[in-house]
């Protein structure tokens, strides 16, 4: 047996965070992580940079209201523990930050560009004689007399205090296995059924010849409830869909309505309909001998505009012309719904937030059990916002 004050289940953002916090407050903590090295999930996000968090306006409470419907909930730990407490206590250790200025604009990334450096400083910030992390260990069970009993295949842990943050059910392969859901029901708590969140989407029109074809600046829209709802940034054509940031974080909003959602496409979201109607009317008649899909490469990749428009300019008459805008503008698309929820960047579900008090992310049912990171009902979009709650909720789960 195995006794600590406080015992962590999952070594990722969330819980090196609340290990980091709790063993700086000189508390003896004991992390179990299922996998061989801590940090697994971490070390993909970012497409391996990793996206620590975001400066959005400086404005922290614009900031919060990135997180609805969840932004009431999260706005005690992010103001606690904002994204410059986050930047600086990576600085303080020898790891600056820099803010991007092209393509994620705001979003903020070790300055190394380098994820495993991020969770290099996390888990040095462990290496103390009153933390003890051990890998390779899959919880089997948890109990609850005065104490929390937590069981193992190899060994069992006895803690005044107990941290749950083994994530949702995305991206299996790195340790979110949808076990936490498990302890937290038998303790007591309620469950909100996983779905994905940030997740490609399917379409039911098919593009095998574009796939893998990106579009930096992609405005995408579509009407819920007689409700506009719209996304913009950078999207990529998948064998299935559409994916990329813009397709994340409309699934965030839609996630609840996408089977057989219209929507729309507007691929030059800076032109307006009449301006680009000139654009083209000059160049078709400036470019007789080309084919109208060249003209488009100023605007697009190859491979889409020939999709869009085909035959010589010279052919372009005025209903066709004006259909080829219509299509830059407003490219129909029908959802006929969502990349299985392993995919899926992050899940929307999990333990209830009603049942969690968001001044320390302590049950309000069972005295002792804190949750971090995606384990709870929260979720926010693309751009930094995901990790930083994370963090966040580590951080005052810790304290």
């Amino acid at each position: 047996m195995i006794e600590t004050g406080i015992c962590i289940i999952g070594a990722g953002a969330a819980g090196l965070m609340a290990a980091c916090t709790a063993a700086t407050g000189g508390k003896n903590v004991v992390v179990a992580e299922s996998n061989s090295a801590a940090g697994r999930k971490l070390l993909l996000t970012g497409g391996g940079r990793c996206n620590l968090t975001h400066t959005h306006t400086g404005n922290i409470d614009e900031f919060i209201r990135e997180y609805k419907p969840f932004d009431k909930f999260v706005r005690h730990c992010i103001h606690t523990f904002p994204p410059e407490k986050l930047r600086d206590f990576f600085a303080q250790r020898g790891l600056e930050t820099i803010v991007e200025q092209n393509g994620c604009v705001g979003c903020v990334f070790p300055k190394t560009n380098r994820s495993s450096d991020v969770c290099k400083v996390l888990t040095d910030e462990l290496k103390k004689p009153n933390v003890k992390i051990i890998y390779g260990t899959k919880i089997n069970s948890i109990k609850k007399d005065d104490d929390f009993t937590i069981q193992s295949d190899k060994f069992s842990i006895s803690a005044k205090s107990l941290i749950i943050a083994t994530g949702g059910v995305s991206w299996p392969q790195t340790g979110s296995d949808g076990s936490g859901y498990q302890f937290a029901k038998s303790l007591g708590h309620k469950i909100i059924t996983p779905i994905p969140c940030l997740v490609p989407l399917i379409t039911k029109e098919k593009f095998t010849s574009l796939a893998g074809v990106s579009v930096q600046d992609v405005l995408i829209s579509g009407k819920i409830a007689n409700k506009k709802i719209t996304s913009r940034g950078a999207m990529i054509f998948t064998h299935t869909g559409i994916g990329g940031p813009a397709v994340l974080d409309f699934s965030r909003t839609a996630c609840e309505h996408l089977q057989n959602l219209k929507i729309s496409l507007d691929f030059l979201p800076n032109i307006s309909v009449e301006n680009l109607d000139l654009e083209l009317t000059k160049s078709f008649a400036e470019n007789q001998n080309k084919t109208a899909g060249s003209v488009l490469y100023r605007f697009l990749p190859k491979a889409l505009a020939e999709r869009i428009a085909d035959g010589k300019s010279s052919q372009i008459d005025k209903k066709t012309r004006k259909e080829i805008v219509g299509k830059l503008k407003s490219f129909p698309l029908t959802i006929a719904g969502t990349e299985v929820i392993e995919k899926a960047t992050i899940t929307r579900g999990g333990v209830d937030t009603a049942e969690i008090d968001s001044k320390t992310m302590e049950s309000k049912i069972c005295k002792g059990l804190f949750f971090a990171g995606e384990i709870m009902n929260v979720d926010a979009p693309c751009g930094g916002y995901n990790l930083q709650f994370a963090f966040s909720s580590g951080f005052l789960a810790g304290t």
